[in-house]
């Protein structure tokens, strides 16, 4: 008997083997080539789609900008059907949450609530970036806090948020608590916004010690008077004195 398959029998084994497998093999090219062709198509649209998005941002951006930040009704038009289409088109892009949220601002300018808020909650409903959307949910708070809607503004600023955003968002509580007409929780928040600013943010201080300040001192402790007060620190003078003796 020989001892290798003679070529007859090699050739019938493959074409065994080939009956057994092949399709699998075949099926498995297939999904991996349509798998890398879809990637490759997937990400030269994403490409696309980033440059067409921020060719209609940069055509907004200049709307807005016009006549030194001032447009007139032309540009404001072509502003806002710009802002349109990014968010139709291009939603859960960053490009389409900036221009609501310079809408949103310009709206304010002019004293248009209603306006802003809705382009405030376009921003929270639709986009994707967290820090675009803490900034949206504290700018909401106040525009519902200068519509009178307090309640509704205070639960927007309810809650921990990320260090960057903590003294801006206490402070807005504070303001809403001091439009309430609660001098001591405003005060208490300021308080906590000035303890939360970051190093970058030491500008700010001034205007929460202004705040503070205007609120006058904190009342003292349920007990506690003037006088009491008085004894406690002439009691702490003798102390320090019958120590040095």
């Amino acid at each position: 008997m020989a001892d290798h398959l003679t070529e007859e029998e090699q050739i019938e084994s493959l074409k065994r083997w080939w009956k057994e497998n092949g399709t699998g093999i075949v099926t498995g090219i297939v999904l991996a080539l349509a798998g890398y062709f879809g990637w490759q198509w997937w990400q030269a649209k994403e490409r696309g789609d980033a440059e067409a998005a921020s060719n209609v941002y940069q055509g907004f951006v200049e709307a807005v900008s016009a006549n030194e930040g001032k447009p007139d009704n032309k540009q404001l038009t072509t502003a806002q059907s710009l802002a349109r289409e990014l968010k139709d088109d291009y939603n859960k892009r960053i490009y389409a949450a900036q221009a609501s949220l310079q809408l949103a601002a310009m709206a304010v300018e002019k004293n248009d609530l209603e306006a802003a808020a809705k382009e405030l909650q376009w921003v929270l409903d639709n986009s994707n970036d967290d820090a675009l959307k803490l900034v949206a949910k504290r700018r909401l708070a106040s525009v519902k806090a200068a519509r009178g809607e307090t309640k509704e503004a205070l639960e927007l600023v309810q809650g921990s948020v990320p260090p960057a955003f903590a003294a801006l968002y206490a402070e807005t509580r504070g303001d809403i608590l001091l439009q309430q007409g609660d001098k001591d929780a405003a005060r208490a928040a300021y308080q906590e916004a000035r303890a939360q600013l970051l190093p970058e943010q030491a500008a700010g201080s001034r205007l929460l010690d202004l705040k503070i300040e205007g609120l006058g001192e904190a009342p003292k402790a349920e007990g506690e008077s003037a006088d009491d007060a008085g004894e406690a620190e002439v009691d702490s003078e003798a102390a320090t004195e019958k120590d040095a003796q």
